[in-house]
């Protein structure tokens, strides 16, 4: 999972579901809390893992002695 990060005046979170029917319904019921002014549902037609970048980024981290945290400040 993908860590929720904040960008100007959004929260952006990410959320996943068993098919686009569950998402649309959580993303009505995020419209509907208090103090939400709007949630915007994006549903990729497609997504790549690249497995072998993933698996070198992994092996490299796990060398380190100390915590890496990666996080989008724009």
């Amino acid at each position: 999972l993908q860590i929720p990060f904040i960008a100007k005046n959004q929260i952006v979170l990410f959320m996943y579901s068993k098919d686009i029917f569950s998402m649309d319904d959580l993303t009505h019921k995020v419209r509907g809390i208090k103090n939400i002014k709007s949630a915007d549902l994006f549903i990729p037609k497609k997504i790549t893992f690249l497995n072998e970048w993933i698996e070198l980024a992994i092996e490299e981290l796990k060398k380190s002695p100390t915590l890496h945290l990666v996080y989008q400040t724009n």
